[in-house]
């Protein structure tokens, strides 16, 4: 549950942010790539003959035992008991509607987080124990769901056209309950009933899969659907959901190949132009975890599907951006909280295990013990790659970050480390960033175990963040960094309000970084700062 919400929560802060980045700009948006018929047909080659997934089917017990083995099942079977017999979790029209009408989108994401959960939760024991007895309510559950009128997010509706019908577009929501539910399908689809089985199947294909390759095809691209070739991480999240229902969903072959080709084109946006050639992330430690991290399951969903023939990750670049988060580290277990990240953000271990898998690193056992709440997240999907994606030894963990410093060049951003206790981030770039605060110049400071000088990370969202009036916030502007005032100005807003590196000079005794600010500021008599 809290992982759902917690992603719901980044997922919510991803589009808003988003639509300020890209909706200015939206005629000149890049075009669709629709891949060649000879692509298509080499990869329909290499496709598996039926549906694929995460895990297997829950006839195949004897997959499912060994999966057992590494499972909380008693206390797995005891949850699922008493979940199955609590009344659906209401998430009625009225709640969807409070984010058009005064901003707040908490009450009905926290609603139909409790729902996906609880599938999952229960999708689990189904698939452990093999005897049908949670069938009854996994269906009620997955029912509910189908109910929705729209699996997009609140935030990302604003003028309401999923909410009415008047569109079909995939967003982060759509994208991670259509996979999740794919996965599901994937698992159990020989237990449901036959109408149950046709809806939930009949519904992914109409809500995720169909309107995608519509696109393909020439249909209309309304706003929505900006993230195909978008720069930040919706272009990941997005694709990865959309390949992985089309794939769970095991539909004609010669379409899935179609979508994974055109994936395999359109993320590239993603990779080539939102990612720096140095591994920097400038939408922050969580939205690399989240971004980057489904850039990594699409990887993986495609390289299984295709036999190996087909893996997107891979390169100096994204081995560059694959190290981000050892690079990014101060001192051990400190991250500077730059753009919306959260303050004292750390990268998850799965996310550091499975960017380095990507990059011939076998993934064995999570190196903590699987709770109930690890088998209760939302992304059914995510928890099943965390716990099933096949390995022998385990990713080393980096205890401490290595060398003295990490200069990211394309980023302007400097990690020093005077000693394993002391150490400091400092950040240049510019103003025009994804997840952009005023930040030009801002610093944090990290001592021992933790940082008594940070980066305030991303503000408790509501519409205002994410409408005209961000900047507002005194904790996105320029006041509420570590930066100064100029004639008693902040920092303007936008890519032209940039610092220039004037000298970079790393030794044994200093590093030293030196930053002209000027620019930052919109005050015509300012030389020089």
């Amino acid at each position: 549950m809290k992982s759902f919400l917690r992603t719901l929560r980044a997922a919510a802060s991803f589009a808003a942010v988003g639509l300020i980045l890209i909706a200015p700009a939206h005629a000149q948006r890049a075009p669709i790539q629709v891949p060649s018929p000879e692509r298509v047909s080499q990869i329909q080659g290499w496709l598996v003959a039926g549906a694929y997934g995460p895990g297997f089917p829950a006839s195949d017990r004897a997959d499912w035992e060994k999966v057992a083995a590494r499972l909380p099942v008693q206390d797995l079977l005891k949850t699922s008991e008493r979940e199955a017999h609590i009344p659906v979790n209401a998430a009625p029209d009225d709640l969807y509607l409070e984010y058009s009408r005064d901003g707040n989108r908490t009450h009905y994401q926290s609603a139909i987080g409790h729902r996906r959960s609880r599938v999952s939760l229960i999708a689990w024991a189904e698939a452990v124990e093999g005897k049908g007895r949670f069938i009854p309510a996994l269906e009620r559950e997955i029912a509910a769901i189908l109910d929705e009128k729209t699996w997009v997010l609140p935030a990302h509706d604003a003028q309401l056209t999923n909410f009415h019908g008047e569109t079909t577009e995939v967003d982060l929501g759509t994208a991670m309950t259509g996979w999740s539910l794919a996965v599901v399908d994937y698992w159990h689809d020989a237990a449901f009933s036959p109408e149950l089985r046709t809806r939930l199947r009949s519904e992914l294909r109409r809500r995720v899969v169909e309107p995608y390759v519509a696109l393909l095809h020439g249909a209309k691209r309304t706003h929505g659907w900006w993230w195909v070739t978008g720069t930040n991480n919706w272009n990941a999240v997005c694709h990865a959901g959309v390949v992985g229902t089309a794939l769970a969903l095991g539909g004609p072959k010669a379409e899935r190949a179609e979508i994974l080709a055109s994936a395999e084109l359109n993320v590239r946006e993603y990779t080539d132009k939102g990612l720096s050639a140095d591994g920097y992330c400038d939408e922050g430690m969580g939205y690399w975890d989240y971004g980057f991290g489904h850039l990594c399951l699409l990887s993986e969903v495609m390289a299984g599907a295709t036999n190996g023939h087909l893996r997107l990750v891979s390169g100096a670049k994204l081995k560059a951006v694959a190290e981000y988060p050892q690079h990014l580290e101060i001192i051990a277990g400190v991250w500077p909280s730059f753009s919306d990240g959260s303050a004292f953000e750390e990268p998850s271990e799965f996310g550091r295990a499975i960017a380095a898998h990507q990059f011939d690193q076998t993934i064995g056992p999570p190196a903590t013990e699987v709770t109930v709440g690890n088998l209760r997240s939302g992304e059914l999907y995510d928890a099943a790659y965390r716990i099933l994606l096949p390995g022998s030894t385990p990713v080393p963990q980096v205890s401490a970050p290595e060398g003295p410093r990490f200069w990211f060049n394309d980023g302007q951003v400097l990690v020093s480390r005077a000693n394993p206790q002391f150490g400091a981030a400092i950040k240049g770039s510019n103003n025009g960033e994804s997840h952009n605060h005023n930040d030009v110049g801002t610093f944090v400071v990290a001592l021992g175990s933790s940082a008594p000088i940070i980066d305030p990370g991303g503000e408790v969202y509501t519409a205002r963040t994410f409408g005209p009036h961000r900047y507002d916030s005194k904790v996105l502007n320029s006041y509420g960094h570590s930066v100064p005032l100029v004639a008693g100005q902040l920092q303007g807003t936008g890519s032209q309000f940039a610092a220039r590196v004037l000298e970079t000079s790393f030794g044994e005794d200093r590093d030293r970084l030196v930053l002209d600010l000027a620019h930052a500021y919109d005050v015509p008599s300012l030389v020089s700062l």
